[in-house]
């Protein structure tokens, strides 16, 4: 079902697609709400101090990076309302491009075909997939209630926190897209 799966599409668009969100599914149950069920569902803090500790300092950086984005006009991505999904998508996109690099090898994975190589291709297909269009009303809404970010900012948040995206780019450091300090969790 395009743009999550295509039988007939290189393995770079599928895994950048649909490898992302099942990796996301799979990281929520690390993040800021699932890290509260034990590995049989059941409520219970099993995290040592020390890991609940480095969690919320790495959960922190997303918070303010998020904080950081414009949803519309002059109001702001909340980050804390949506840091169990931008876990997720970041956690997720690091998931499915380890597997796709697993399963591609790295001879591979630089061959260049048509305009894009299969890492951009990646990259790209996890962008294309959240593509939307949106009335500002609804933008500035949703801001205020949705658990996820803006999909623009759900797509440049994450790729952001990965050097792999700056590397298939040639995004110069420093730049928005490969900023000096990146938000990792997972």
């Amino acid at each position: 079902q395009p743009p999550f799966f295509m039988a007939a599409a290189p393995d770079a668009v599928n895994y950048g697609a649909i490898g992302m969100v099942m990796g996301h599914e799979l990281t929520h149950g690390f993040d800021d709400q699932g890290r509260k069920f034990d590995g049989h569902g059941n409520l219970r803090d099993w995290w040592t101090p020390a890991v609940a500790e480095a969690f919320t300092q790495r959960a922190a950086c997303l918070v303010r990076q998020f904080d950081a984005y414009v949803a519309v006009g002059d109001e702001h991505v909340n980050g804390k309302l949506t840091l169990g999904e931008n876990i997720a998508d970041q956690g997720g996109l690091k998931l499915a491009y380890a597997a796709y690099r697993e399963t591609r090898g790295s001879a591979t994975i630089t061959a260049r075909t048509g305009t894009f190589t299969p890492d951009q291709q990646f990259f790209i297909s996890f962008a294309q997939s959240w593509c939307t269009k949106r009335r500002p009303d609804l933008e500035r809404l949703l801001a205020n209630i949705d658990p996820h970010s803006p999909p623009r900012d759900r797509v440049n948040g994450a790729v952001a926190n990965l050097e792999a995206f700056a590397a298939a780019f040639s995004c110069p450091p420093g730049s928005p897209m490969a900023p000096p300090t990146r938000c990792a969790v997972w």
